[in-house]
């Protein structure tokens, strides 16, 4: 009779362990309050919150929408050309991922001109594709034009930022699409 609930028990035991086990739908993390969900379709982007670059909660920092990206480089670039027209090293520092691309900022102190303070709604983006995004690295193809140096012609390429400790950082842009930008993304910082 022992030997009955004995193993009564460790069947009981075992029922229960297998019951409790988690599932691997149990192991994800539920989604926090607050945060966004995202879908992509081939011709429209939605989301269901203002874009933004912080990270959420689940701390990933892959670009999903245009939307994202577009915000993304437009506090770069206005960081790069905020930094030339103050002749501020530590402002262009703050934007970029290379000391090739802090040198070139430099030089442009004495060469590039403007006809207006640059300003955040000063870069207009004509058109943003996002060729590659995963958490480390963010290729956009991207028309834009910036009337506060004085053409409204537009400049098309290929921007390259990476994700550092502290958040995203210019590392390098390409005229054409076609270029070699992916090696960019692969680099060592």
């Amino acid at each position: 009779m022992r030997r009955v609930i004995a193993a009564l028990i460790v069947v009981g035991l075992a029922v229960g362990v297998f019951l409790l086990w988690p599932t691997p739908l149990d192991d994800e993390e539920p989604e926090a309050a607050g945060s966004t969900t995202t879908t992509t379709e081939p011709s429209t982007t939605s989301t269901a919150a203002a874009p933004t670059t912080s990270t959420t909660t689940d701390e990933s920092h892959v670009v999903e929408t245009v939307e994202e990206a577009e915000e993304i480089l437009r506090e770069l670039w206005f960081g790069w050309f905020e930094g030339i027209y103050n002749q501020d090293e530590e402002r262009i520092r703050e934007v970029v991922a290379t000391e090739t691309l802090l040198e070139a900022g430099i030089r442009a102190f004495e060469t590039l001109t403007f006809t207006e303070p640059p300003s955040e709604s000063g870069l207009q983006f004509e058109e943003l594709e996002i060729l590659s995004a995963d958490e480390e690295c963010l290729a956009v193809w991207s028309v834009t034009t910036t009337p506060f140096l004085g053409s409204s012609d537009p400049r098309s390429g290929v921007e390259v930022v990476r994700w550092t400790d502290d958040g995203w950082r210019l590392t390098s842009s390409w005229r054409f699409r076609e270029d070699l930008w992916e090696a960019d993304c692969e680099v060592q910082l």
